[in-house]
């Protein structure tokens, strides 16, 4: 990992958290973007809880839901191994390439929590990348192109190859057109600089579909590189939170015979008028 970037938190009880051990968990959020809390074994009240100290949470997809905790499981209710022909074993898919949380909606998410309940023994890990980093190893002249461009950010150019549409209605998908963000944004709490793309990104704004997809997929690969990468592998009970307004996340594959069943709550963007926050 970058110097600055990623860092694991021990001897703190994130179900019993003071002001003055948030504010310092915060401070760190702020400075290394992901931040790992081992075994911390967190019921799904104390999750909302943390959560909620960081603001606001985030409806799903559709636009009238109440914010929950994502269930991201290749088994059933019943802890069953679903098959990997299943509509969520499909649109888990989705996970394995580098994105940034709910891009695709008019204002995207500040910060999401992920809980591991069940873990394959090997693989199923999680990768972030830091886009902070990213920026800062463009060349100069990439820097000034990049300065004015716009990306267009989309449900349906993401998740059409992989289940992704099949989970929502006509209704639901209207709810979530096409939106637009700055490609280089300046971090709100940091003031540095990052890029904000992965793979919701569609194109950019005014320049020819292929070659402007072919550059968005070349700064992606090119920022989520090490030393700027960082891979946890998980154990039962453990919390990571990451900022998705400077961090892109993947996941990795594992065997598809074992259980794994994660949890994940996501802090809406600090938007005033943001309509997907609870």
């Amino acid at each position: 990992m970058t110097e600055s970037f990623g860092a694991v938190v021990s001897g703190v009880s994130l179900a019993a958290l003071s002001d003055n051990e948030f504010y310092a968990i915060e401070t760190a959020w702020f400075q290394y973007a992901v931040l790992l809390f081992p075994t911390q074994c967190l019921t799904e009240s104390e999750h909302f809880a943390f959560s909620k100290r960081f603001g606001r949470l985030e409806r799903g997809l559709q636009r009238g839901s109440r914010p929950s905790a994502a269930r991201i499981a290749n088994v059933d209710a019943n802890n069953r191994l679903l098959p990997p022909s299943s509509l969520p074993s499909r649109f888990n898919i989705g996970n394995s390439v580098w994105h940034t949380d709910s891009s695709y909606k008019s204002t995207a998410a500040k910060a999401s929590l992920l809980a591991a309940h069940l873990v394959p023994t090997t693989g199923g890990e999680t990768e972030w990348a830091d886009m902070r980093a990213g920026y800062d190893i463009l060349g100069d002249s990439m820097k000034v192109w990049l300065a004015d461009k716009v990306a267009v950010h989309s449900f349906r150019f993401s998740h059409a190859w992989h289940g992704g549409l099949e989970l929502l209605s006509d209704e639901d998908l209207a709810h979530l057109p096409p939106v637009k963000h700055p490609i280089i944004q300046v971090h709100p709490d940091s003031g540095r600089k990052i890029l904000f793309i992965g793979r919701h990104a569609s194109h950019i704004v005014g320049q020819p579909l292929p070659a402007s997809r072919k550059l968005l997929r070349q700064l992606t690969d090119q920022s989520a590189q090490p030393p700027r990468t960082w891979k946890h592998q998980w154990s039962p009970g453990d919390l990571v939170i990451w900022d998705n307004r400077c961090v892109l996340h993947r996941g990795h594959a594992f065997d598809p015979q074992q259980a794994r069943v994660m949890v994940r709550t996501t802090v809406a963007g600090d938007a005033p008028e943001n309509e997907w926050a609870a």
